[in-house]
């Protein structure tokens, strides 16, 4: 009998999240071919997520703290550069991985370095953010990553096209665009999600489902907020569910939202495993972002055929596409965000034509095309 194919996921946290989510899609895809899945991490471990989302699964976990410890960069730079690639390189001959793929640019970069001398079939370097840089990071890691000539994956068109111009003209580049794939599992009806999320009893839901990086702009959604409540004075609520992505970041937009007297309008959910619930009884969600790579929060409403509100930056275009019947809102402009939201509240768009588009750009994003595409990469 052939032994599995073994592939590692290399992620910084263990939580709800759009990367997570999206690992978590391909590495149950390939389980179900028969591949022995671990996941790797090396800096978040919540409990919860662990165990319903890895263990019960029958998904191994490895320890990989050691690959961010500063402990040895008190004696020496090298000791603090090479003990880590040398452990992780051993680590991956001990349990024979043949792929890795890690997620988040440095993992990226770090196990790109050692590919040549892991025995790893194929080590997937990932371009998951937009590519702000004009020219070539001068990274040790990226660069030895990148001589490596492992296959690159970019989740969107925009950071392909961008990488492959910054860095094209020095490096051999195997590059191409996968977007991400998501299941969107059936929701449990005999369940009152109004009342699980204590909106049971208000007409016009609004939601955000976005961890607090810095990166995304709540402060524009807070903004339209107060002038929708004011101007409709409705019985409505914005759900956010979202974790700390920097710290003390929450704190900071509850602040905000009692200095603008809407407090009672508005939820902080916190993390939830439960976003398509969420979406399902939602009627408008909102990203609200300064840049983005390809967001999940998206695809997520595409699939749920739900109103969506966006600010026009390239990852939010690449989902939605040209013809989707919502405008998107430029950024910071919170004007047009309420305008939007005022248009949804009085059934001004055709929820029925937002829906049917919806559904269809949706088949771009499928796990049955993203194992498609990467089962050009790795052969299980």
């Amino acid at each position: 009998m052939a032994k599995p194919i073994k592939i590692l996921f290399a992620i910084n946290n263990l939580t709800y999240g759009g990367i997570q989510t999206q690992a978590l899609s391909l590495a149950k895809a390939y389980q179900k071919k028969g591949a022995k899945i671990y996941f790797l991490w090396t800096s978040k471990y919540e409990v919860d997520f662990v165990q319903k989302e890895l263990l019960d699964h029958n998904i191994k976990l490895i320890d990989g703290k050691f690959i961010d410890d500063k402990f040895w960069l008190k004696y020496s730079w090298r000791l603090h550069r090479y003990l880590p690639l040398i452990k992780t390189t051993l680590l991956l001959k001990f349990y024979r991985i043949d792929y890795v793929i890690p997620y988040q640019n440095k993992l990226s970069y770090f196990f790109g370095a050692i590919h040549n001398y892991t025995g790893v079939k194929r080590t997937i370097f990932h371009i998951r953010n937009t590519v702000v840089e004009s020219k070539p990071k001068q990274n040790w890691y990226l660069k030895k990553a990148l001589q490596s000539k492992s296959p690159i994956v970019a989740n969107s068109n925009h950071a392909r096209i961008k990488f492959k111009k910054v860095y094209g003209k020095f490096y051999d580049l195997d590059i191409r665009t996968i977007y991400n794939g998501l299941n969107i599992r059936c929701i449990d009806n005999s369940v009152s999600w109004k009342e699980h999320f204590k909106v049971e009893t208000v007409d016009f839901v609004v939601s955000v489902i976005s961890n607090f990086f810095q990166e995304k702009d709540f402060l524009t959604i807070f903004n339209a907020w107060k002038l929708f409540i004011e101007e409709t004075n409705s019985n409505s609520k914005l759900l956010i569910a979202g974790d700390e992505g920097i710290e003390g970041m929450r704190d900071f937009y509850k602040v905000k939202v009692g200095e603008l007297g809407i407090e009672s309008h508005v939820s902080f959910l916190g993390r939830t495993a439960y976003n398509i619930e969420l979406l399902s009884i939602t009627d408008c969600n909102i990203l609200s972002t300064n840049n983005e790579g390809l967001p999940n929060s998206v695809i997520e409403t595409l699939a749920m055929g739900k109103p969506f509100a966006g600010t026009n930056v390239d990852g939010v275009r690449e989902v939605v596409g040209k013809e989707y019947p919502i405008p998107l809102f430029e950024k910071g402009d919170y004007k047009k965000l309420e305008e939007i939201l005022l248009n949804v509240f009085n059934k001004k768009f055709d929820l029925q034509e937002i829906r049917d588009y919806s559904i269809k750009r949706y088949d771009l994003f499928t796990v049955d095309e993203l194992i498609k595409n990467y089962s050009k990469i790795i052969a299980i």
